[in-house]
């Protein structure tokens, strides 16, 4: 069993539906059109997709799957800091901050590390206050999130080389409020 096969049967068991990404990329196959309404937790058809293309990898539908993802994301290392953190590498350090501002925990739930060194921070859709829909820059620099209408690159597949993989293998607790509502 390939390992992009695996991650997607392993998201698929915990109810996330999957479908495919170009391989080494984290674009959906040109082909496959309406891919929110196409992800599947079907393991045959998940099966029989990536038995055809091995190489393909996976993704996480977030808005079909009620989740909610923050992406840590890495700057540049010529890219200015934000005054208020000027030893900043990217998105982590600004969650870190926001989360001592909000005596929070929020970062113990299911993370993958990304193959750019940045972080997935997978979390439950709130029950109410949605829809939850993707922004980028909204919580801070370099945080975007991902929900409905979005999708996170599953554990595994290999982007420009290098693989992402499971950093923190925690239950995803819902979505704290002060995430939700900045």
């Amino acid at each position: 069993m390939t390992g992009q096969l695996h991650a997607a049967l392993a998201a698929a068991e915990r109810g996330w539906p999957v479908f495919p990404l170009r391989p080494g990329e984290k674009r959906p196959r040109a082909q496959l059109t309406g891919w929110e309404q196409r992800a599947t937790t079907d393991r045959r058809r998940i099966e029989r997709w990536w038995h055809r293309h091995p190489t393909d990898n996976v993704a996480i539908a977030t808005g079909p799957a009620g989740l909610v993802v923050v992406d840590l994301d890495v700057a540049p290392p010529d890219e200015p800091r934000p005054a208020e953190l000027p030893n900043a590498d990217g998105g982590a350090a600004v969650y870190d901050a926001l989360l001592a501002r909000h005596d929070s925990d929020a970062d113990a739930t299911w993370t993958v590390a990304t193959a750019s060194g940045g972080r997935h921070l997978y979390y439950r859709a709130p029950d109410s206050g949605g829809p939850w829909r993707n922004t980028a820059g909204r919580l801070g620099w370099h945080i975007d999130t991902r929900a409905e209408g979005g999708y996170g690159v599953a554990a595994g597949p290999v982007v420009d080389g290098k693989p992402d993989v499971v950093g923190d293998d925690a239950t995803p607790p819902a979505l704290p409020l002060w995430i939700a509502r900045p």
